[in-house]
């Protein structure tokens, strides 16, 4: 009997041990993100393209028990395509860009909730793209043009916490400051500011 309670005193300090250890270990620093959903251009953007879809894939770096962390993130974006038709022809744009961006990401730290809001904001480098084709009076004409350059972007989200992973619904506002065509009026073509509001739902593993 004394050799019973001896084994299971050891094998309880044993667990206990365990689980403390475990409770020691840090969970990994570094998660993947994944994003899908839809896109909407804003402003003068809107004027020349439809609402589209963005796709992204990042990193998010941070700890559970930190109120902040950094996500690096790169994304597509493709809006609808613009149509203009007239007795002389037809005009198709198709604006897209390419986005490099890193942003930081600050939140309450409620270790037990499974829901938690959040803003991101930050900072990220643009690659405007518009596809053209002009057809119409015996003329076919198809082509792009590009601009690159710097721009900012904010916003927030909900996260939704599971064992493993966590999924998350945000809308984040992207200003480009080289974000689409115009002409002047000397006739010089430049580039002008524009923006478009991503909404998507995406998830996270690891962490």
């Amino acid at each position: 009997m004394k050799r019973f309670i001896g084994v299971a005193t050891v094998v309880t300090l044993a667990i206990g041990y365990s689980s403390v250890v475990h409770a020691q270990v840090p969970a990994s620093p570094v998660t993947l993100t994944l994003l899908g959903g839809a896109a909407m251009p804003m402003g003068d953007l809107d004027d020349i393209g439809d609402m589209g879809f963005t796709i992204g894939a990042g990193a998010e770096f941070g700890m559970a028990m930190l109120p902040f962390g950094l996500r690096a993130e790169l994304g597509y974006t493709r809006f609808g395509e613009w149509e203009l038709t007239s007795p002389d022809g037809t005009i198709k744009l198709r604006p897209s860009n390419l986005a490099v961006t890193l942003n930081a990401i600050v939140g309450p730290t409620v270790p037990a909730a499974q829901i938690r809001p959040y803003f991101i904001g930050g900072v990220g480098f643009y690659n405007a793209k518009f596809d053209a084709d002009v057809s119409g009076s015996g003329f076919d004409f198809s082509g792009s043009e590009s601009k690159a350059g710097v721009g900012l972007n904010g916003g927030a989200g909900v996260r939704f916490q599971f064992v493993g992973f966590s999924s998350f619904i945000e809308a984040r506002y992207h200003h480009m400051f080289s974000g689409m065509p115009e002409t002047t009026e000397s006739g010089e073509e430049s580039w002008k500011s524009a923006g478009y509001l991503p909404i998507v739902f995406g998830i996270s593993i690891g962490g």
